[in-house]
């Protein structure tokens, strides 16, 4: 058979292809293969690259660590220096101190000791202080007392140490009224108000048995910045000099009575001789004979005026209490000294609500009031100054009378004086030589013991103005 030459050319080049595949074959694997390792060695030194970058960092902070580890073991050793220069510093400071702490402790001890002995002194002083001494707190109860406290009024310190004064030492008026709480002295002070003694109104305390004595006391805040902390109480008995005042008011009594007769008979003599009943008398006689009148009334007035105190203070007043009508009781007064007032040209005035009632009272003792408030208005105002009266009903079934004169006032230093017996301000003496400094006592003794209360509101050259209150009615009376 034969075969187209065509076809046999494709046969062979077929074969030839076929052989040349065989051949070139394994040529291709070793190529891809070296490509393969190539890669993979890239790989590698891509990775060693990398690794060694890592290294490098590794390195350079393994060098910044040593470095930081070299700082630290040089702050290290210089804080270990530190800490034994700050440990010997300590030893030497607490050596100091330990000689500082013995040293104050001895001043300590030393100064104990100087105000024990203080202490001890001072409580012997208290101990030893004839008056009475009670301390209290802001409450009232009693902290300290001294040995005068106790054998005046028969505690002792261990009994009432703790407890309220006012409950423990009862307090009673003249009249044996016991005063309550509010109004004590006491309570005002520690209260923070400003308490002015009366030293003409002497009041009593009550012992532990009961009986009583009149006292004279001060009471004093205690205070601690800027506040009342307690107060303190000194008081002493009055019992003796009690005896010896009311002695020498029996005697001004008895004196005062043998006076009034022969004053008595000046005066009737002079009347008579000024009358012309014995006989006509020359001008210049008559003029002194004048004067010997004019004297002799200073005189009696004067004697009955000490009269009234001695009765006043030895409750012999006679008091007649009645239904009467104060509004024509103080326009008869003002009558009285209409031609005082005319005399120095005073400007004066009367008002009165219509409606006061008539007050349960004795006409003859509230005269003196009002007399002895009308008269001092008028004898220390210059000429051409005020003086007015006026009458007011109050709440509570009372009467308030109220003076006022642009006189020449009461000293703020010496108004808490003012009632005291035989007391006359400075800026008075001068300006009128006859006063007795009697008149306001006796006032504040009248209007006290009919039940009333007086009090006043003065400036130096400005003028005062006194306030009398008087109650309707009096359940118990007292004597004058």
């Amino acid at each position: 058979m034969t075969i187209p030459n065509n076809k046999i050319y494709k046969v062979n080049s077929v074969r030839k292809n076929k052989n040349l595949k065989k051949d070139i074959s394994p040529s291709v694997d070793i190529a891809h293969k070296l490509k393969v390792r190539a890669k993979e060695k890239e790989n590698i030194r891509r990775k060693l690259a990398v690794t060694a970058k890592q290294l490098a960092l590794v390195a350079r902070e393994n060098e910044n660590a040593r470095r930081k580890l070299v700082i630290t073991a040089k702050k290290l050793a210089l804080s270990a220096s530190e800490k034994e220069t700050a440990r010997r510093s300590l030893a030497v400071t607490a050596r100091e101190l330990k000689r500082l702490h013995w040293t104050l402790e001895k001043k300590v001890l030393k100064r104990t000791k100087d105000l024990d002995q203080v202490r001890s002194k001072n409580e012997a002083i208290l101990a030893s202080i004839g008056d009475g001494l009670v301390v209290v707190d802001k409450e009232g109860k009693i902290t300290y007392i001294n040995k005068s406290f106790e054998e005046m009024l028969g505690w002792k310190s261990q009994e009432i140490i703790g407890k309220s004064m006012v409950e423990i030492v009862p307090r009673e008026d003249v009249d044996g009224v016991e005063v309550q709480f509010k109004e004590r002295i006491l309570t005002q002070v520690l209260s923070g108000k400003k308490f002015v003694a009366n030293l003409t109104n002497p009041f009593y305390y009550i012992r532990k048995d009961k009986s009583r004595f009149p006292v004279s006391s001060i009471i004093a805040p205690v205070v601690l910045a800027s506040k009342i902390i307690g107060a303190v109480e000194v008081f002493r008995d009055i019992t003796k000099e009690k005896e010896v005042d009311k002695a020498k008011t029996e005697f001004v009594s008895l004196a005062s009575h043998q006076l009034r007769t022969p004053l008595s008979t000046v005066s009737w003599y002079s009347e008579m001789l000024l009358a012309g009943d014995v006989g006509d008398v020359t001008p210049e006689q008559k003029k002194y004979i004048e004067e010997i009148y004019r004297g002799n009334q200073r005189m009696v007035n004067l004697v009955n005026t000490l009269l009234d105190v001695s009765r006043i203070e030895l409750g012999t007043f006679i008091v007649e209490s009645k239904p009467t009508n104060i509004v024509k009781l103080v326009q008869g007064v003002i009558e009285e000294y209409r031609l005082q007032i005319r005399e120095k040209r005073i400007h004066f005035s009367f008002s009165s609500e219509k409606s006061i009632p008539n007050i349960q009272v004795d006409p003859k003792i509230l005269r003196m009031v009002v007399q002895n408030l009308l008269s001092n208005a008028i004898k220390y105002t210059p000429e051409g100054g005020r003086v007015f009266i006026s009458l007011f009903a109050q709440k509570g079934n009372a009467v308030l009378f109220k003076i006022v004169d642009t006189g020449y006032g009461i000293p703020k230093n010496q108004q808490d004086k003012i009632f005291t017996k035989l007391f006359r301000a400075d800026n008075v003496v001068g300006k009128d030589t006859e006063g007795t400094g009697l008149g306001l006592y006796i006032a504040k003794s009248i209007v006290e013991q009919s039940g009333g209360k007086i009090w006043f509101e003065s400036s130096e050259n400005k003028g005062t103005t006194f306030n009398v209150t008087l109650p309707l009615k009096r359940k118990n009376p007292k004597k004058a």
